[in-house]
């Protein structure tokens, strides 16, 4: 072996040592070790990780002693722990607080399809409220029979749930609702015709209800029970109304794309809203099951309305808007899709 060998061997042993030597002290340090580097040394790191890489490649196809192998390797595999260890748990944190603002900003892209839905259920309530006030013999046609002969129990609310039972009654309302919310969503396939459908019927159950009980004189105790559910209740079915029309829109609006191809890319935003409208229907479901039986007062139950609503403004207009600057990523929408169809 000539001198020239021993001194390139040597500076490599060196190389080996120091780079091993700078992994261990910034592993100790955990990831505030990494981020306090600046962007020349770190990009020095993964130069030399690099490099190691290629040498260790270089050892086991030349033949190289199994210790000199195996340093390499233990070297390798402790800066790829470090460098890429370090880079995929920063994308899982990334993801699970994007999840955070995820919902609200699907639910921004899609304001078209909200004010949709929205207006669908509120202009059928409306609509049937007056139509029963002024004529009251529609409510024959619009309102359950079991409404008929209503007599609430308090005057503050609409029913009397024993405390036993308020469980077994919050998870029947929430099962419920989830059920209507995914109809809403998934009729979307028929071209929004079912979502409507769906919206416009119990908006007109809804405003018929509302306007036979006011017109006997029990407004009070409706919306003394309505109140502390029903703004997140509401708005939830709106919004899984809005994520039906999303896919209903791929479908009869799908651009200089197929059909199929428009449904794949507005999918993973609507399935998003569907998701964020389960999470708030437990929330009602537990409001409803819990609360609006409950013998506070009316004041009380007012306040909780406005803070709901208050709280899911300042959630939609507000979350994920660090993220607003790139396209919003949702629940199974790939990086091409993320503009929505």
């Amino acid at each position: 072996m000539t001198t020239t060998q021993t001194t390139a061997g040597e500076e490599k042993q060196r190389q080996w040592t120091k780079l091993a030597a700078d992994i261990l002290r910034l592993a100790k340090a955990g990831p505030r070790g990494l981020r306090s580097l600046s962007g020349a040394v770190l990009s020095d790191l993964i130069d030399r990780y690099q490099a190691l890489t290629a040498d260790l490649a270089r050892a086991r196809s030349l033949g190289a002693s199994p210790s000199t192998v195996d340093r390499l390797n233990r070297i390798a595999v402790a800066g790829h722990n470090l460098l890429y260890g370090h880079i995929g748990a920063s994308r899982k944190a990334g993801t699970r607080k994007d999840w955070i603002g995820a919902f609200a900003r699907a639910v921004r892209d899609s304001i078209w399809a909200v004010a949709l839905s929205a207006g669908l259920l509120f202009g059928s309530a409306v609509a049937s409220y007056v139509a029963v006030q002024a004529y009251p013999e529609l409510a024959y046609d619009l309102v359950p029979p079991g409404f008929y002969d209503f007599e609430p129990t308090s005057d503050e609310h609409m029913h009397e749930i024993p405390g036993l039972a308020r469980p077994l009654v919050s998870s029947s309302i929430m099962t419920h609702n989830i059920q209507v919310t995914l109809a809403a969503f998934g009729l979307g396939l028929t071209a929004g015709i079912g979502t409507a459908y769906l919206l416009l019927f119990n908006g007109l159950t809804l405003g018929a209800v509302a306007g036979w009980l006011s017109a006997q004189g029990r407004s009070r105790a409706l919306w003394g029970w309505v109140m502390p559910h029903g703004g997140t209740e509401m708005l939830a079915i709106c919004l899984a109304g809005a994520a039906g029309f999303l896919l209903a829109g791929a479908i009869l609006a799908p651009g200089r794309t197929s059909r199929a191809t428009a449904l794949r890319l507005i999918a993973g935003r609507a399935l998003t809203i569907e998701l964020g409208v389960m999470f708030m229907l437990v929330i009602a479901g537990l409001i409803e099951g819990f609360v609006s039986p409950s013998g506070i007062g009316y004041p009380a139950r007012i306040v909780i309305l406005a803070v709901s609503l208050a709280a899911w403004a300042a959630y939609f207009f507000l979350a994920g808007r660090s993220r607003s600057a790139s396209p919003a990523r949702t629940f199974g929408e790939s990086p091409e899709s993320a503009s929505g169809a």
